[in-house]
């Protein structure tokens, strides 16, 4: 077999045939297409309306254009007929009255310098056949006319299309006698660049726009692109970006519906000028609260941005429920220490502690990996690790994250805890941590990964002072942890469930069996019997083992006394 010396690329001639699969086939995609086209014939204003006939309902869009000097190029799918500055700047593919394949579609037009205009019916069928058509002249004033028959699907999307093709496009469009409503697509940036032929507008919200977005505006068609998003590191503000391309021929959309930007060098260039604007806007803030790799990226755009401010967050202890980072007050100004993240149990525990004295030399801040290498932040002393000294009649343990714990251990009264922290006085310190031993009263000691307090140990030191209800909250916010199986009791089940069997809990350690037992009672009868109680009146109740004995105080009848097993 003798194969040739050269190829090149064609398109074959049954593209044609495929014709009515270039588009969607909606009526969104026939709009923009017809506007565009629109513009860029010149016209001044669009015109669109509803027909309702006895053979059915037409939709006709109507310009003032320059009207379609050689109809020949009409239906040469590839090819178009627009000036060399048009073809330049705005690559038209020579598709876009495809959007209508497969409907049956009439067409007029003239230009200024033409006496006649022409007009020609397109069948269903004839978008994909190649048969001829016949052109005949038309009275039709200058510009161009398309009559669409419009299907049941179109015409129930018609309204809304039409208010979303106008919206952003910058001539007038009539639908009927009403003009339609028009925005600037950068109307709410706060701050608006020139780049390469676009304008560039920054907008501020913390949170990146989804996806489906529209980012980029290219004269009334929009399209979702992935743009950079820059926000603080603590979540408290964010910039965005969206693009009015005027100009910008590199910057191409995939064909034929322009529905998303081509990934070429010219939008990766589009999303780094895009970046650079957005630290620019920032810098004129004079301050911010970008992490420190934000910090360098700036610079690398040639962005010089001042450190973010040395500000952080009060450390308070994370709850079980949770499990989340809950900032505090912001602290600024004074002597700070970062602490370590730690589990739920252990982070109330040292709150507990760090409050009964002002041992850290600081206030406690909750530590912020992105500021690290800021001058500021490195130059803080920071807690590396910590851990509780129990002493008990028997032996000293250590308790820390993952630490095991003897097997015998149980909740009581010990002899001392400690908190025992190493600190380093900067990030960039060579000398050892510093241990800090400070006095601790309590400690609260999960022994199984549940949040069943049968699985946890309370261990009270000699001095701790603690109250019932100050214990049973301390137990909550340590161990609460609900069961999120879908068959599992509601919440509120769990936790009433769980806040009743840790006042249980704190009752007997604190105050005794005999204590805890009666107010496991009284609390009983205020959720399950006083209810039933008639309003002022007072019952006297006696129960052993099975049997209750209930009688109305203010009544000495015997018989009112009532018995049940």
């Amino acid at each position: 077999m003798t194969f040739p010396t050269t190829i090149h690329a064609t398109v074959g001639q049954s593209m044609i045939h495929k014709a009515t699969r270039l588009f969607a086939g909606c009526v969104a995609d026939a709009l923009h297409e017809i506007l565009q086209n629109a513009r860029r014939g010149g016209a001044s204003r669009v015109d669109i309306c509803r027909l309702d006939q006895d053979q059915g309902t037409i939709l006709r869009i109507r310009d003032d254009g320059r009207g379609i000097a050689d109809p020949a190029k009409l239906l040469a799918l590839g090819d178009s007929d627009w000036e060399s500055d048009i073809a330049r700047s705005e690559d038209p593919a020579g598709m876009g009255v495809f959007s209508l394949a497969g409907r049956h579609v009439v067409i007029r037009s003239r230009t200024a310098d033409a006496e006649d205009g022409w007009q020609v019916t397109i069948p269903p069928q004839a978008w994909e056949s190649g048969e001829p058509l016949d052109l005949v002249p038309a009275i039709v004033a200058k510009g161009t006319e398309i009559e669409i028959d419009l299907p049941k699907a179109w015409a129930d999307e018609l309204g809304q299309a039409v208010k979303n093709a106008a919206r952003f496009y910058p001539l007038p469009v009539f639908y009927g006698d009403e003009r339609q409503a028009h925005e600037g697509f950068l109307k709410e940036a706060v701050r608006v660049e020139n780049w390469n032929g676009c304008r560039i507008g920054i907008f501020l919200d913390k949170h990146a726009p989804h996806r489906e977005q529209a980012r980029i505006n290219f004269h009334g068609l929009t399209v979702p692109c992935r743009l950079p998003h820059v926000h603080d590191a603590d979540g408290g503000r964010g910039w965005y970006a969206k693009v009015d391309i005027v100009d910008a021929p590199k910057l191409q959309f995939v064909l034929p519906a322009r529905k998303e930007m081509v990934q070429n060098s010219a939008l990766d260039a589009l999303r780094e000028a895009c970046e650079a604007a957005i630290f620019r806007t920032i810098a004129r803030e004079g301050h911010h609260r970008l992490s420190y790799a934000h910090w360098l990226r700036a610079r690398e755009l040639g962005v010089s941005l001042p450190e973010a401010a040395p500000v952080l967050h009060l450390w308070t202890p994370r709850i079980a429920e949770t499990n989340d980072i809950f900032p505090g007050e912001r602290i600024a100004g004074e002597p700070m220490v970062i602490m370590p993240t730690q589990s739920a149990n252990i982070e109330q525990c040292v709150d507990r502690a760090l409050k009964s004295g002002d041992g850290l030399g600081g206030s406690p801040v909750r530590a912020m990996p992105e500021f690290a290498g800021y001058g500021w932040y490195n130059a803080l002393p920071r807690v590396l690790g910590l851990s509780f000294q129990v002493e008990t009649d028997d032996e000293t343990f250590h308790y820390d994250e993952g630490a095991s714990v003897p097997e015998d251990l149980s909740s009581g009264r010990v002899g001392t805890i400690k908190l025992e922290l190493a600190v380093r006085v900067t990030a960039d310190s060579e000398e050892p941590a510093d241990i800090l031993a400070l006095p601790a009263d309590m400690l609260i000691v999960p022994t199984d990964c549940c949040s069943d307090l049968d699985d946890v140990a309370i261990l009270l030191g000699t001095d701790c002072a603690i109250t019932p209800n100050e214990l049973a909250s301390l137990l909550e916010a340590s161990c609460f942890w609900p069961n999120e199986d879908c068959d599992a009791d509601s919440h509120y089940t769990q936790q009433a469930a769980f806040e009743m069997q840790a006042r249980f809990a704190a009752n007997m350690l604190l105050l005794g069996e005999d204590a805890a037992v009666l107010e496991r009672v009284r609390e009983a009868m205020r959720q399950h019997v006083t209810w039933l109680i008639p309003k002022d009146r007072a019952i006297s109740m006696h129960a052993l083992n099975h049997l209750v004995e209930a009688v109305f105080a203010d009544n000495d009848d015997a018989s009112s006394m009532e018995a049940s097993e």
